[in-house]
């Protein structure tokens, strides 16, 4: 079984698309994490691809998934605003990632409202993977939640890092966030892949940004 999970594991590196999320599966997998939260379910490709990460290392009955979005309440204003990706509904997810076996739940709603009300969800977790709304102001609303009630070993992961000042000026990503923290409290690492998608006004570089409190 152990092999099994290895050589899945190797080929879901190999066939990652978009290619950052390397680096998502390599931190579940590395530090095996197993009690993971996602802000951005969507569709739930990604989710059941850190499921299944997860359960390389244990029985998949024992890795334990929640996730937050909007899910059919999104709004074509926050849809326009978040530069975000209309959902499938909720159950349709739901009923996906059930399937895998794990123990798995999905908040739905604004995490504006729903984040700040999972402190339980929230200290249990060993990851925190922020990828929903990608306004400066969603973002910065979420992180607020997920660092007032993690636990110091909790791994956090960012996505929507820019590394190019032109999504700032718009008010989009986490550079901000990940540029102002207090090293001294926080290990930070803007991991080193990124991809690279051509715009009207040029290419748009994305990349992860991982986070964990300093212990010493």
């Amino acid at each position: 079984m152990k092999l099994k999970a290895a050589l899945q594991y190797r080929r879901l590196l190999l066939r990652t698309r978009p290619r950052r999320y390397v680096e998502l599966f390599r931190t579940i997998y590395r530090r095996r994490r197993r009690s993971i939260v996602e802000i951005g379910t969507w569709n739930g490709v990604h989710a059941e691809q850190m499921i299944r990460t997860a359960a390389a290392h244990t029985d998949i009955a024992q890795v334990r998934y929640r996730g937050f979005d909007l899910f059919e309440h999104l709004t074509d204003e926050q849809l326009r605003g978040e530069s975000s990706k209309r959902p499938p509904p909720y159950e349709t997810v739901l009923e996906r990632l059930r399937n895998t076996g794990a123990d798995v739940a999905l908040i739905r709603g604004n995490t504006r409202v729903t984040l700040p009300q999972s402190t339980d969800v929230l200290s249990a977790a060993d990851l925190v993977f922020i990828d929903g709304g990608q306004s400066i102001e969603t973002i910065t609303a979420d992180w607020e939640a997920v660092r007032a009630a993690i636990q110091p070993g909790t791994t956090v992961i960012f996505d929507d890092y820019y590394p190019d000042p032109e999504p700032a000026l718009a008010g989009l990503g986490c550079q901000s966030i990940i540029d102002g923290l207090e090293r001294s409290t926080y290990q930070v690492e803007v991991l080193p892949t990124t991809d690279a998608f051509p715009q009207p006004w040029g290419v748009l570089r994305v990349r992860m940004a991982r986070v964990t409190f300093r212990t010493s």
